[in-house]
């Protein structure tokens, strides 16, 4: 992993930037004992060196071969991967494919197709996924290369520095102003009679707050499709949400969507923006077919 040292008053050390950029002293420690395992301006350094602003610190966190989840196999998907630098990887997750292997999907997730393009590469694969989507959610998702980096963007997400967009279709003409954003506030809890879905409440009590921007993009033709963008990470949130203003995701039968249109819901993770040692970057997902064919000529993207 890569770390840019950005602001470095007198006297600040190598460790006290690593600790900045989430690296826990486990961590730490584990790099400090491997040869060449903490290096600035191309040199070895201690944990107490002092650093300079445009300084670059490299650390070795990179994974063994011991340190790999026997039970994740490669399967024969390949992976679409949108972007990579030195600590991760954004990857164009299709519909249907699964983020997490789980009992009935063993071969075909997305860290199954990963953990294949790491065996073409004769590298170790553990898998560390920074953002997750639902099965049939397309789009883009980061997963971390080593344990600083998942450590670092993992906080990173936590915090909001990690912006998320999302291009949702929705059922029903919205009474909104395209352009106009809207916020949706509430608390999300697991609905009693099961333990898949959620609903929306104002009990802060029974349930995690939960925050929602939105931009109506088209209304017309009986949907109404929006640029979404959470500003937390709750289970279903975009769902939930749009569901508890009366307008659910088109195709999401789980929470009162239609599939007239769509076999799966009309919900895509256009972009992620994030912070590089080399400055800012955004990624975008284009949107799948299945998407396209509900809007192309009605929104600009």
């Amino acid at each position: 992993m890569k770390i840019a040292v950005r602001d470095a008053p007198d006297g600040k050390t190598v460790y006290a930037v690593l600790r900045e950029n989430g690296l826990s002293g486990t961590l730490i420690k584990l790099c400090k004992s491997r040869p060449h395992g903490i290096t600035a301006a191309g040199n070895d350094v201690t944990v107490r060196a002092v650093v300079r602003t445009g300084d670059v610190i490299i650390i070795d966190d990179s994974d063994m071969f011991d340190d790999e989840n026997e039970y994740i196999f490669p399967s024969e998907d390949k992976v679409d991967i949108l972007y990579e630098d030195d600590n991760v990887f954004i990857i164009n997750k299709p519909a249907g494919m699964p983020t997490h292997t789980s009992h009935g999907h063993h071969l075909d997730t997305l860290a199954n197709a990963l953990c294949a393009e790491y065996r073409r590469r004769g590298m170790p694969f553990v898998f560390r996924p920074v953002n997750r989507l639902d099965a049939d959610t397309s789009g883009a998702v980061m997963a971390a290369k080593g344990k600083a980096s998942a450590n670092s963007m993992s906080k990173q997400l936590a915090r909001g520095l990690i912006k998320k967009t999302y291009i949702a279709v929705l059922d029903g003409e919205m009474d909104a102003e395209i352009g106009k954003l809207s916020t949706v506030r509430s608390y999300i809890r697991r609905r009693s009679d099961t333990i898949i879905l959620r609903e929306s409440s104002d009990d802060s009590e029974s349930g995690d707050y939960a925050e929602t921007d939105f931009v109506p993009l088209y209304i017309g033709g009986g949907i109404t499709v929006v640029r979404a963008m959470p500003k937390t990470g709750r289970t279903h949130q975009l769902r939930v949400h749009f569901s508890s203003l009366g307008h659910p995701i088109t195709g999401d039968e789980l929470y009162g969507g239609k599939r007239e249109l769509i076999s799966r819901q009309a919900l895509h993770a256009y972009s992620l923006a994030f912070e590089t040692e080399n400055g800012a970057v955004t990624v975008t997902s284009p949107l799948p077919d299945d998407m396209r064919s509900i809007v192309d000529g009605k929104i600009h993207l």
